[in-house]
């Protein structure tokens, strides 16, 4: 009896060692477009339509339409739904995104991160909210952006395409090998592609009202790192949704308690509504603390190279503590040797499990030349002060001098360079923005030639070889088809 008492614990220890440590990254479109209905209490309506027009950059009107759809008797996924969809999150970002797209867990872990009792009851809840995600449906016309393709798709998907579950799951979470569902496709490619938006999983589950927690989740996201965020009283009642209310003080009246909430807790500095010609618009300000936050790293205090680094391998399905090990155990250069070199490999079946045999054993490789400053024979060098007991000492990344001071910006340089921002939002999400391009500063523009500042040579390698082909095009769309970017190592004064 004692032994199996321990065994619980055991587990429960493995499960909370696995848990994140509070930002989770979960998939852009299903934070931005309606998904589940937290407005009502009865949520057994089969179908949800959501419509939008979406000015674009060369000023055509893009049509959006955004429909959910129930399977029969099950209901469209609501404010419990809502829940267990985070918690998967979770347990994806602790995990590692699978390259099959099947996560594996016990409903007992669902239920811890919940927050839950565990019981029968609950476990059962679970399950049909699993299955309720599994069966509705989402057909998209203009709305779902798949970032790998750069457009908005019109397809028919669902966010899970299969469960598969235990008829029985102790409380302690035996058999947890036995509960599996599947990803679709599209939101696997748009993970792995990094269209995310990281949701703070401490904030959100401090929070006990479901409008509270979808406007958290969609203010956070449609900010895109802001201060203020506006938006019409009707289109966000659309957004959460709510009911079909007629009136705008009814609107009010039913997100005044999560507003409330909201400020109580830290996240919303004020609300305040105003009309402008007829619709009236309600208007956020975010508190200077959660404005202040880094998205990512701020809970992990990670540098800004590491932090790429550790992206970088959980985008191959490696789950995060052991990517974050190998960083820190390995040094930068090495991980991004190979971490660039996995495209050049043949017959590899595990990215995640080749990835981190290559750089624990060091592998030798015929590549094409890395990336980085250092060379091959830098990165296999120990130092003197290695004595075989472990990982060797790797050089780190840049130089330990300080990179070069770069002249301040010219206003007009600084306002091209935010329009150009601007334009990328849209395509890699508000929270990548933050992360890959913190500390990027324009230098300036000459014949045609837009200089960027990056604070090292992981940044700039890392921007050249993913995001230099959108920046220049952004560019010439402004400076005409002769401009051309570049990006130099340094800081701003």
């Amino acid at each position: 009896m004692g032994l199996g008492r321990f065994e619980r614990m055991a587990r429960q220890l493995s499960i909370r060692r696995e848990q994140p440590r509070g930002i989770v990254p979960a998939e852009g479109n299903f934070e931005e477009h309606p998904y589940f209905r937290v407005g009502d209490r009865n949520a057994k309506t089969g179908i949800m339509q959501y419509e939008n027009e979406l000015r674009t950059r060369d000023g055509n009107v893009l049509q959006q339409s955004w429909v959910v759809r129930a399977a029969h008797g099950r209901g469209l996924p609501g404010r419990y739904d809502q829940d267990v969809y985070v918690a998967l999150m979770q347990l994806i970002d602790a995990k590692g995104l699978p390259q099959d797209g099947w996560v594996s867990f016990s409903v007992y872990e669902l239920v811890e991160l919940m927050g839950k009792r565990h019981s029968g009851r609950e476990y059962g809840q679970v399950r049909e909210s699993l299955q309720r995600l599994a069966t509705t449906s989402v057909e998209s016309k203009n709305a779902f952006y798949h970032k790998g393709r750069k457009a908005y798709i019109s397809d028919t998907f669902s966010l899970l395409t299969e469960v598969k579950l235990a008829e029985y799951e102790g409380i302690a979470g035996e058999r947890k090998d036995r509960n599996r569902v599947h990803l679709s496709q599209y939101f696997v490619d748009s993970y792995k592609a990094n269209y995310l938006k990281h949701i703070d999983a401490r904030f959100y589950w401090s929070l006990s009202s479901p409008i509270a927690k979808r406007l958290y989740r969609l203010v956070d996201k449609k900010r895109g790192g802001r201060r203020f965020w506006e938006i019409e009283l009707f289109a966000l009642r659309a957004r959460i949704p709510l009911s079909d209310y007629k009136y705008a003080s009814k609107i009010k009246e039913k997100l005044a308690p999560a507003h409330e909430e909201l400020v109580k807790k830290g996240f919303l500095k004020s609300v305040a509504y105003r009309k402008a010609d007829g619709p009236e618009y309600a208007s956020y300000e975010i508190t200077d603390d959660f404005h202040a936050r880094r998205t990512v790293d701020a809970l992990r205090a990670l540098t800004t190279d590491e932090l790429l680094c550790v992206q970088r391998l959980k985008s191959e399905g490696m789950a995060r503590d052991t990517a974050e090990d190998l960083v820190a155990a390995y040094g930068t250069v090495r991980v991004m040797h190979y971490v660039e070199a996995l495209p050049h490999q043949k017959n590899i079946r595990n990215p995640a499990g080749w990835l981190r045999k290559a750089i624990e054993d060091n592998y030798d490789l015929d590549t094409p030349p890395a990336l980085f400053d250092a060379s091959q024979d830098e990165i296999l060098l120990p130092t003197s002060e290695d004595n075989g007991a472990g990982p060797p000492t790797i050089p780190h990344a840049f130089p330990p001098s300080p990179a070069a001071t770069l002249p301040p910006p010219d206003p007009a340089d600084e306002k091209l360079w935010a329009e150009i921002l601007a334009d990328l939002e849209g395509k890699v999400g508000a929270s990548a923005l933050q992360v890959w391009f913190d500390g990027v500063v324009p230098v300036g523009v000459r014949d045609a030639t837009l200089a960027l500042g990056a604070p090292n040579t992981v940044a700039k390698d890392y921007l050249e070889a993913r995001f230099l082909q959108t920046l220049t095009s952004s560019l010439r769309a402004r400076l005409g088809p002769a401009a051309t970017l570049k990006i130099v190592v340094g800081t701003s004064p």
